[in-house]
């Protein structure tokens, strides 16, 4: 698990201090970074064309 990637999101990115990154859950944690991304307007995740926009891509670039 990359875990100093995560330590340099929660400490610098998110502000937290070392005890708050050590205590927090794998879903606390991630949900934090969602909520610190929708707060400064990311985009919410794609998903994964459906199988009409498929078929409409396929049929326009083959």
């Amino acid at each position: 698990m990359p875990f100093r990637q995560w330590m340099r999101i929660g400490l610098g990115g998110l502000g937290w201090r070392p005890a708050e990154f050590w205590s927090a859950t794998l879903t606390e944690f991630f949900e934090a970074i969602n909520g610190h991304n929708e707060a400064q307007g990311a985009e919410a995740e794609t998903s994964a064309p459906k199988p009409n926009e498929i078929d409409a891509l396929l049929a326009r670039y083959g």
